[in-house]
C-alpha cells in the first residue's frame, strides 16, 4: 500500500490483516517503487498525491519495469476529477476508488472482490 497518511494507511493495513492479508505500507513513491521491487505483492493500493514519486510516477515506473502486467493496482485518493481518474485509467489500474466517499469496509470488500477474482 503506497500512502502518505500514516493514520488511514495504519487503519486500512490493519483491516486487511484482520481479513487475512498480508500487508506492507509505504509513505512515498519512492519506498512503494522499492516495495513492489522486492516484494512483488498481488494487489497495491496506490495514492496519487504522495512525497517525493506521485502515485502516477509510481505507474509509469510499473509500465516500464513490467512489473503493472502482474500485479492489480486500486487507486485510492481523494483527487476525484475525470481528468485524474481518465489519467490513471491509461496505466490499467484495476480500479479508482475517491478516499472521502469510500469506508474501510468497502476498501477490504474491493480488495476481495479483485483478489477473488483472479
Amino acid at each position: 500500500m503506497g500512502e502518505d497518511d500514516s493514520l488511514l494507511s495504519s487503519m486500512i493495513v490493519r483491516r486487511l490483516d484482520a481479513e487475512g492479508y498480508d500487508t506492507e505500507a509505504t509513505y512515498d513513491g519512492e519506498q512503494t517503487i522499492k516495495k513492489i521491487r522486492d516484494w512483488k505483492p498481488d494487489l497495491l493500493l496506490l495514492d496519487i498525491l504522495m512525497p517525493g514519486k506521485s502515485g502516477y510516477d509510481v505507474l509509469e515506473v510499473m509500465r516500464a519495469e513490467g512489473i503493472h502486467a502482474s500485479m492489480h493496482v486500486i487507486i485510492l485518493s481523494n483527487l476525484s476529477a475525470k481528468e485524474d481518474i481518465a489519467r490513471a485509467q491509461k496505466y490499467g489500474v484495476t480500479d479508482f476508488l475517491v478516499k472521502a466517499r469510500t469506508t474501510l469496509a468497502e476498501v477490504a470488500e474491493k480488495v476481495k472482490s479483485v483478489l477473488s477474482a483472479s
